[in-house]
């Protein structure tokens, strides 16, 4: 992996909309995308991919795609996010937390 998308990779990323947990009922198919440290500028866009099952309170499933500068190109983060306490947070490591409980 490249310098700055180690780094990008590494930020923590937010919904730059109000937004703590995205379910199969109440999900956004695009949600903008922006980070913890700078919450109010909008950096990329999630993009829905699925759902972690059928329920209605199971999570959406999405896929990050981020700049890293104005006038660099659009990014597509390795990997699936779930929103989790207003919070992108990696799928595989959120199923390996909810596995164990």
């Amino acid at each position: 992996m490249k310098q700055p998308e180690q780094a990008q990779a590494r930020r923590i990323y937010i919904p730059a909309v109000a937004i703590q947990r995205a379910t199969y009922r109440k999900s956004w198919g695009k949600i903008p995308v922006a980070t913890m440290d700078a919450p109010d500028q909008i950096c990329g866009l999630a993009q829905r991919v699925g759902y972690t099952g059928k329920s209605d309170n199971d999570l959406a499933i999405y896929r990050l795609k981020v700049r890293i500068g104005q006038s660099a190109p659009v990014f597509t983060i390795p990997g699936f996010f779930v929103i989790e306490e207003g919070i992108f947070e990696d799928y595989d490591l959120w199923l390996a937390n909810h596995e164990l409980k």
